[in-house]
């Protein structure tokens, strides 16, 4: 029988999926531009971005399947969806962050949190196949409810990009090239949209359908911001630049 989605459901399941999908386009972007310039910073904030929205994808995919088998799909391939990337955006932002900061450091930061995400892939494969209940809970159709240790896990994540992310922000302000400093604008509202956006979808506050649809646009917002923090289109710096220079 064909599930019938409610319309919680539904905005729960398109708004993921949408957000999948602006993302896909922002890091394809970006890789295309770095196959263009060979600059390797675009590469890696390619794959940082890619890798950061992972913990949607099981959400955004299963409303595809749903909608396209009337079912959902098994817990296993649902919880393997979502949160087997999680390591890999920290290996990809810390690889772009060091270049810029902490050069001499560059290697032993990227082994080590290679080394970190190998053990969590460990634990997170035996468990999804021994006792799924110990890295979380389906809630719903489209939710589901992390355990403590691998919340904790994603969340020490989601500060280090953070606090790394603003870092990288606030360096851009050093230089005299307008540009620049336009595109380190971007990047700083790109994590503090993206940290909003997570925390209000994290259902950490009382859930309804305004924040959930807030929570998705603010995510939303933050893939563009993401993209014009390393790429600034011509009509961007046409219309920003200008104005700070009036």
């Amino acid at each position: 029988m064909a599930i019938e989605l409610t319309l919680e459901d539904f905005l729960q399941g398109s708004l993921a999926f949408i957000f999948i999908l602006i993302s896909f386009i922002v890091a394809i972007k970006l890789l295309l531009k770095y196959f263009t310039h060979k600059q390797s910073t675009l590469l890696f904030a390619g794959l940082t971005w890619i890798f950061m929205v992972s913990p949607w994808f099981n959400t955004g995919f299963n409303f595809l399947y749903v909608f396209i088998a009337g079912v959902s799909m098994s817990d296993q391939l649902y919880f393997l969806i979502g949160y087997f990337w999680i390591p890999f955006p920290l290996v990809a932002w810390l690889a772009l962050y060091t270049e810029f900061k902490y050069q001499k450091y560059h290697n032993k930061i990227i082994i080590i949190t290679i080394i970190q995400g190998i053990i969590y892939e460990i634990i997170f494969f035996y468990y999804l196949f021994t006792d799924i209940s110990v890295i979380a809970t389906k809630k719903g159709i489209f939710n589901d409810e992390l355990t403590t240790p691998f919340l904790i896990y994603i969340l020490v994540i989601l500060v280090i990009a953070i606090i790394t992310g603003f870092s990288f922000g606030f360096e851009s302000f050093k230089s005299t090239n307008p540009e620049i400093k336009l595109k380190g604008k971007f990047i700083l509202a790109a994590w503090l949209s993206f940290f909003i956006g997570a925390l209000l979808d994290a259902g950490l506050f009382a859930f309804t359908t305004f924040l959930l649809i807030l929570a998705r646009l603010i995510l939303m917002s933050s893939a563009i911001e993401f993209y014009f923090g390393f790429f600034l289109p011509r009509w961007v710096k046409k219309l920003l630049i200008k104005e700070e220079n009036v």
